[in-house]
């Protein structure tokens, strides 16, 4: 990889991470308005952002961060108050900022000019300039074009540095301005005394004053430079048209500027009185200081701690592209079979110095699996990121829709593997979307059922026993049991006269095609979403249960895989075929006794099992291995939960717990339902990893339909 890729790829990585710190630090904002730390926070990340840009070349990028960052100094001075239109807007730009960077990395134009004219216009009109006032929070109406007929005024600016002996030629430089002054209407006259010298040095006879003209005439270029025909050639003077900077009489290009260079521009200060000025600056630890609520030395101290720990940070991380950290992930699978294959292989040789050799082995495996479970590691993520870009969808939501919304967050630091977050992106999105726009009621509505006006949706991660749960609750209006169960009557998915429990009516959400929305919107009505959620789900071994209360709201609690790719699995024999069975989701083995059987219905079989009676699943007969079902030669039971519901299965055999890498069959194959994956064992064989829900859903899908569960259970009306 050449130095300028290199330089490229970390900029593509620290803008992404920079424009993730200032959309966390705008949607902070939006609860505390007048949070420094939030609002230093953002305006570092559009500075840092800025800087980076221009170093690399992508001057777009640049230019439209640092109007950004000029609409932020205000913020910071406190001539501008943090509103929601006002964050709208900013979360707009860090999008635009952020499509801006998509678009370079793919090679393509930063942006379309006309895109990016009218992204700078939005924020210029919000912007406005010193004339305007500072309490405005609205953004300006869009500039409409003048009637036909009207007057065309012109802007122009003129800079005007006469000889210092012109009074010599017997021209007056101030009749020359009066001249000009007939012509047009003054914006801006400064004159520039920085050439001024001191009193002794002074020459009255000499001119050190030059001028900077803005003026607005309907009057052409040719007329203007003829006011000048007799110093023109001896002077400098410059005439420009900045007509294109002047939306509704005002110049935009200020919007852009920093105050000192516009007050110098102007003539209100000298060059000498912006950098006395600059230099009398502060930052926080000086005030700090001044203000008696630190000593110097704590200052110091503390700045001297900070600049170690950078120091120490730069020196012990690195950027790692995930394609590497894969690479070493199939790298120790090879290595793990490779291994594995010797050891058996080892199992058989009853030759000299065989004890030795095992025990040199068994310390390889160790090693090996250690190796494994590290490298995996470094592929795990804090949720915290994807906490906050959900964060923002809802606030999205909730705006376009009128609705109100307080969001919590818990568990931020819980940590998932990279492959497994970017498996439940689109599932958490759906969700999201489904808490906003079913679930909260506008204002009005939670008032008049007694609800504070603001709705609450709780995103919420914690870990237990090797798995991970992701919970989305909103405070709404909960899931409408009635008419889940009127649109599986027109599906024809039940009878009329068939009674379900409510977590069979449930079920029916993740049916494609379902929606309780007789209107299609931008949101809702096509039926698609929740379906997908499961889709994606399946595919990780994950599960999703819903609990949902009229008028009190629902929750979308996600069950998922520590890991994606590494797993902890008990190897069983079914008829001579070798699976796999996740560890996470054994609750127990049982010696098989054919005599505790219970028969339930044509097929269906139950068992026993601590103080319950458990569904048995035949494996061979569920995927159609070609196998006679399982009979008299079952030796075994394990038992299973998915979280959903408990059952058996029955195995011939139980052989010893492992753990594997797991490889997807679409790669080289396709998609099996029931089959989660597949490893390659010590021997060399091909063992399946069984997907336990897949499983659980083809099994329980054609048995048990209609089924009344408890008597307690809570029944859903026609």
């Amino acid at each position: 990889m050449s130095e300028q890729d290199e330089t490229l790829q970390i900029f593509f990585s620290e803008t992404d991470e920079l424009l993730k710190l200032a959309e966390e630090s705008l949607l902070a904002l939006e609860s505390t308005p007048k949070s420094t730390s939030d609002i230093e926070q953002l305006f570092r990340s559009v500075h840092t952002v800025k800087s980076s840009a221009a170093m690399v070349g992508f001057i777009c990028i640049s230019d439209y961060a640092h109007l950004l960052e000029t609409l932020l100094e205000r913020i910071r001075s406190g001539k501008l108050a943090v509103t929601k239109n006002l964050i709208t807007l900013l979360l707009g730009s860090i999008d635009f900022i952020r499509s801006m960077a998509d678009r370079v990395s793919q090679g393509e134009a930063e942006a379309d000019p006309e895109v990016l004219g009218e992204k700078k216009d939005q924020v210029k009109r919000y912007l406005g300039v010193e004339a305007i006032s500072t309490a405005e929070e609205e953004p300006h109406p869009p500039v409409t074009e003048a009637p036909r007929g009207a007057a065309q005024f012109s802007f122009y600016k003129i800079d005007l540095k006469f000889r210092r002996d012109l009074f010599y030629s017997g021209q007056d430089p101030l009749l020359l301005l009066l001249g000009l002054s007939e012509l047009g209407e003054f914006v801006q006259v400064a004159a520039d005394l920085s050439e001024l010298p001191d009193f002794e040095d002074f020459s009255m006879y000499d001119l050190y004053v030059s001028w900077h003209i803005i003026i607005k005439t309907n009057r052409s270029y040719e007329e203007l430079e003829d006011v000048f025909m007799f110093v023109k050639d001896d002077n400098e003077i410059s005439i420009e048209d900045i007509t294109k900077r002047y939306r509704e009489g005002v110049d935009t290009e200020l919007a852009g500027r920093k105050l000192g260079e516009v007050l110098l521009e102007k003539g209100r200060i000298t060059q000498e009185v912006l950098t006395d000025a600059l230099e009398k600056q502060k930052m926080l630890g000086a005030i700090l200081v001044e203000d008696g609520k630190i000593q110097s030395e704590e200052l110091d101290q503390a700045v001297a701690l900070q600049e170690e720990s950078r120091a120490v940070y730069r020196k012990t991380t690195i950027r790692v592209d995930v394609e590497k950290i894969n690479s070493l992930v199939n790298l120790g699978e090879e290595m793990g079979i490779g291994i594995s294959k010797v050891h058996t292989l080892l199992e058989k040789y009853t030759g000299h110095g065989q004890t030795e050799l095992m025990e040199e082995m068994q310390n390889l495996l160790k090693v090996n699996r250690e190796f494994q479970e590290r490298v995996t590691r470094v592929r795990m993520f804090p949720l915290e990121g994807t906490f906050r870009r959900f964060q923002r969808i809802a606030r999205d939501l909730a705006f376009q829709q009128n609705k109100q919304i307080n969001i919590i967050s818990t568990g931020l630091d819980t940590e998932l593997d990279k492959e497994v977050i970017e498996h439940i992106t689109d599932p958490l999105k759906h969700l999201v979307r489904n808490c906003v726009d079913h679930g909260i009621e506008t204002p009005e509505e939670r008032q008049a059922k007694g609800k504070p006006p603001a709705g609450i949706i709780e995103f919420k991660a914690y870990q237990r026993g090797g798995k991970i749960f992701v919970e989305i609750r909103d405070d709404g209006r909960g899931i409408d049991l009635a008419s889940v169960q009127r649109r599986g009557l027109e599906e024809g998915w039940i009878k009329p006269d068939q009674v379900l429990s409510k977590e069979a009516l449930l079920a029916f959400i993740f049916k494609s095609g379902f929606s309780t929305r007789s209107r299609v919107t931008e949101l809702s009505g096509r039926g698609v979403g929740m379906d997908v959620v499961k889709t994606q789900l399946d595919q990780i071994g994950g599960i999703i249960k819903i609990h949902t209360e009229k008028d009190r709201g629902a929750s979308f609690t996600l069950c998922l895989p520590l890991r994606y790719s590494l797993m902890e699995v008990l190897r069983v024999m079914m008829q001579g075929i070798s699976y796999l069975v996740p560890l996470q989701a054994i609750v127990g083995t049982e010696k098989f006794d054919k005599g505790l059987v219970k028969s339930f219905g044509a097929q269906e079989k139950m068992y026993p099992f601590r103080d319950d009676y458990l569904p048995l699943v035949d494996i061979t007969k569920i995927l159609d291995t070609g196998m006679p079902a399982a009979n008299g030669h079952v030796a075994a039971l394990v038992f299973l939960d998915t979280g959903a519901r408990a059952f058996g299965i029955p195995v011939d055999e139980v052989l010893e717990p492992q753990q594997i890498i797991v490889k997807t069959l679409e790669t080289n194959y396709r998609s099996v339902k029931g089959i989660a994956g597949a490893t390659i064992l010590g021997d060399g064989s091909v063992s399946l990893v069984l997907d336990l829900l897949g499983l659980e859903e083809m099994f329980f899908e054609n048995s048990f339909k209609g089924v009344q569960l408890d008597e307690g259970e809570e029944k859903a009306n026609p």
